[in-house]
């Protein structure tokens, strides 16, 4: 009888482990968790904007210019000519662009209208419609 006991007890305890080891007890199963997706925040881009002449609207490539806030805009001048480029609402100006440099600004606003203060035909925009260029001033510099 002794045995019957103890092997009883031994089953009760053995069952007791199994059920708390499969999560057992008073809490409830409610199936998987759903998973939730992080959302992706954007990652700042660069883009460059080419200097490829003196004088127009097409003297920038691309033109106009597409990015979002945050982004890096970068004029690349490649033309044999120094230029000065500016925001037309002065929130950024660039300073000379030698040939051959590269001058940067990040995009902290929507977009807007730049151009080259040496060569005022040269004009552009971020975002927007290319303004038409203003009358030449200075013939050889437009």
């Amino acid at each position: 009888m002794q045995s019957r006991v103890l092997s009883g007890a031994t089953l009760a305890f053995a069952a007791a482990v199994a059920m708390w080891s499969c999560g057992g007890g008073s809490s409830s199963y409610g199936g998987s968790p759903t998973p939730t997706t992080p959302t992706p925040t954007p990652s700042a881009n660069t883009v460059t904007v080419t200097i490829v002449a003196s004088s127009g609207s097409k003297a920038y490539s691309p033109n106009p210019v597409q990015a979002n806030k945050g982004d890096t805009i970068a004029f690349k001048n490649a033309n044999n000519t120094m230029h000065h480029i500016v925001m037309d609402d002065l929130s950024a100006d660039l300073g000379d662009i030698s040939p051959g440099a590269t001058k940067s600004m990040t995009l902290n606003g929507s977009g807007g209208n730049f151009h080259c203060t040496i060569h005022s035909s040269m004009v552009g925009s971020i975002n927007g419609q290319v303004p038409d260029p203003p009358p030449c001033n200075t013939p050889g510099y437009c």
